[in-house]
């Protein structure tokens, strides 16, 4: 069997023991790991010395038109890849509404040093944190050195023989790749949630597809036509490499691989020269540095963010796309797409969606990054010995085929969706299916707002609640992620989860009553509710109405923002530079004296709730002030806003439980209850699960044949 056959085998046995045993063979992705760093071993030497070698035979118009036609390549490659990306969203279906995706919490993007990735100041420290680029510049400076260097007969051999001992090592470690596909397939498919493939498949289907296309017929068949090699002989020739790839997620473990491939390729049609050998040694670790077409088919994920956000790009915005994500993806795609997503102003939340589809599409796009670095290897080093063939005929069928390929890929596509993609679930269904923990008493819900009244409950608020055997506690229904309710009327969050405990802990059943502030200090009084918890932090003007328990947590106040303004509102110094800022504020006048002096040029005014921020009722409110926890629940919820957390002016607030005015006994029996909750891990526990997007992550096992099936493991 060939090894791409036993690969195959590999990755099929992979999968089904991934399918039978679940996340019991999670581990294995550490042998998958060790696997990978074991084909790693060898390409940073190779990269060194290949370059250094190909560049050295060289004469300095040799490389001169290296340079000249191996960029002609590279940009007839990137134009052609392009034009198949802004195709492709033709195949998505017309919905009333997209649907749309939120993160549970801010994520902050490290951004690299791009003098570091690129200059080898010191080119141990490049070698030694695997800057490729900087590793590659200092080669080619070293190899176009050598060109003026009168005798190279004692230098070149030496690194020739390297080269040639890197590739045997290589070649060596190869024949370990069905093993280790296998476990990087198993611990893949053990821990792989349907869930997660389930909410994007538009963009994965399509992305496959094309991805499928451009492997087996687009780029190979762009080779054979330009260069007179039969089809079949190009694909074969790299079929072990691009299955390597595809399979460990990795292009750059086959950088050797590819060279030695593209040697062999040349030698059988008689194309093979010195000054072809040396072509190809440059431009293989050369090409890995440019935007493949792993990396340029990201932005088909750009143009699905914003079909799937109803964020309407014109033909301006997609040339600004095809230009600004050509030149933003010579570094990190997890840089790039941020970017991208803001300069288009669509949701950033999205870049979440963007991880999560990475378990999936990260294979193919190392598969396409490895047959780009093919081609271009191909083309590149024909382009250079004048070996193309522009035969009219060839490339006109070329063309006809491609083109009708990729009009049935379309079509095709398209019929699918609109069959099989339902109709995404509205607004007020994306948190439908949060649940509490565990709800540990009986518990009653009132939505309706009762009536003031002013009567006040006679004795101590406790010794009611222990007589009555009923634990009444304020609530605000939109109070996300502290208290709110789902479409399907569950009230659920933190406080609600914690109400649960308290009463629990009381022995008392449980009911709900909402509030507002206005009237909060009536309820506590009247005995209508018997403590507020929901949030709320203990502000000096709201002593007037109520007393409050130590706090139980501590809360960051920030702004929530559409994403695009969050830069700005991250920054006070921008902010004071911007003209007609109007800030809003929920129910509270605490901080306005503090906005107003970090930035005394704003408007400021007040909401009734957070909500009315994001429903229309902003009152031309540019940011919501609010606490980071809430604002991130709220941006969960409405995926256009971020949080933004401004930097030199952070400002915490404690939150506490509002209780009857003066209920000394109250208050401090519900002070040291918190004390408790928080030495025994409770308000830890709760606060991973309801701020930190736990109740967002399925709680279930994954499925697996051996649990859900046979039933032998629980």
């Amino acid at each position: 069997m060939s090894l791409s056959g036993r690969i195959f085998v590999g990755l099929g046995a992979g999968i089904f023991t991934g399918l039978f045993f679940g996340e019991l063979v999670a581990d294995l992705k550490l042998v998958g790991d060790v696997f990978v760093k074991l084909l790693q071993i060898t390409v940073l030497p190779y990269i060194v010395v290949s370059l250094i070698a190909g560049f050295g035979r060289m004469h300095m118009d040799q490389a001169r038109r290296l340079a000249v036609r191996g960029t002609a390549a590279l940009l007839v490659i990137w134009a052609l890849a392009l034009i198949i990306i802004f195709v492709a969203p033709l195949a998505f279906p017309d919905l009333d509404t997209a649907s749309f995706f939120g993160s549970p919490q801010a994520q902050d993007v490290e951004k690299p040093d791009l003098y570091e990735l690129y200059l080898p100041a010191n080119i141990f420290y490049s070698l030694s944190n695997n800057l490729v680029p900087a590793v590659v510049f200092f080669s080619i400076l070293v190899g176009v050195a050598l060109i003026s260097v009168e005798d190279k007969s004692g230098v070149l051999p030496i690194f020739d023989g390297l080269a040639d001992a890197m590739s045997k090592i290589n070649a060596a470690i190869v024949k370990l790749t069905p093993y280790g596909i296998f476990a990087i397939a198993a611990a893949a498919a053990g821990t792989m949630t349907v869930e997660e493939v389930g909410r994007v498949q538009v963009y994965l289907v399509t992305y496959i597809s094309l991805a499928l296309l451009v492997t087996f017929w687009i780029f190979p068949g762009l080779v054979s036509a330009l260069s007179g090699i039969p089809f079949r002989e190009v694909l074969g020739t790299f079929r072990d490499a691009l299955v390597t790839a595809f399979a460990t997620g990795n292009q750059f473990v086959v950088l050797p691989q590819i060279a030695e491939n593209c040697k062999q390729l040349l030698r059988r049609h008689n194309l093979h020269s010195d000054e072809a050998e040396s072509a190809v040694d440059i431009i293989v670790p050369v090409s890995f540095n440019f935007p493949s077409l792993g990396k340029l088919l990201v932005l088909l994920f750009v143009l699905f963010a914003a079909w799937f956000t109803d964020t309407d790009l014109g033909a301006t915005e997609r040339l600004e796309l095809a230009f600004n994500g050509l030149f933003s993806l010579f570094g990190s795609i997890n840089v790039a797409v941020p970017y991208l997503l803001d300069h288009l102003r669509i949701p950033a939340d999205m870049f979440q969606l963007f991880l999560v589809t990475g378990i999936v599409v990260g294979r193919f796009g190392a598969m396409l990054a490895a047959l780009h670095i093919i081609v271009l290897s191909v083309i590149g080093t024909l382009a250079l010995c004048g070996r193309i063939q522009l035969r009219s005929r060839a490339l006109l069928h070329y063309g006809i085929i491609s083109a009708v390929a990729l009009f049935l890929l379309v079509l095709v596509l398209r019929t699918y969706f609109m069959l099989f993609v339902p109709d995404p679930p509205p607004r007020e269904q994306v948190l439908t299916d949060i649940q509490l923990m565990e709800k540990r008493v009986p518990a009653s819900v009132s939505a309706t707002l009762p009536e003031a009244s002013a009567t006040r409950l006679a004795g101590t608020r406790l010794d009611h609640i222990l007589r009555e055997g009923v634990l009444q506690v304020g609530y605000r229904p939109s109070n996300l992620p502290c208290s709110f309710l789902t479409s399907g009327g569950e009230l659920v969050g933190f406080d609600v989860e914690m109400a649960h405990i308290l009463a629990e802990d009381l022995g008392v059943q449980l009911q709900f009553v909402p509030f507002e502030f206005d009237s909060l200090g009536s309820m506590l009084a009247s005995g209508q509710v018997d403590l507020a918890m929901s949030c709320i932090a203990s502000l000096p003007d709201r002593y007037a109405y109520a007393s409050f328990s130590r706090p139980y947590l501590d809360l960051t106040l920030a702004f929530v923002v559409p994403d695009h303004e969050r830069e700005v509102f991250s920054d006070f110094a921008l902010l004071r530079e911007r003209e007609d800022l109007t800030i809003a504020m929920v129910s509270t006048h605490y901080y306005a004296s503090r906005v107003r002096r970090l930035l005394p040029e704003a408007n400021i005014v007040y909401l009734e709730a957070a909500e009315d921020f994001f429903n229309g009722a902003d009152q031309g409110a540019d940011g919501l002030l609010l606490s980071a926890e809430e604002g991130a629940a709220y941006s969960y919820r409405y995926p256009r806003y971020s949080v933004a957390r401004a930097q030199g002016g952070a400002i915490q607030l404690p939150a506490a439980y509002a209780v009857p005015k003066g209920d000394v006994e109250m208050m401090e029996f519900v002070s040291n209850w918190i004390d408790l909750k928080r030495k025994d891990g409770t308000v830890d526990q709760l606060y991973e699960y309801w701020m930190m997007g736990g109740a967002a992550k399925p709680r279930e096992p994954r499925w697996s044949i051996i649990r859900n099936v046979l039933g032998w493991v629980e």
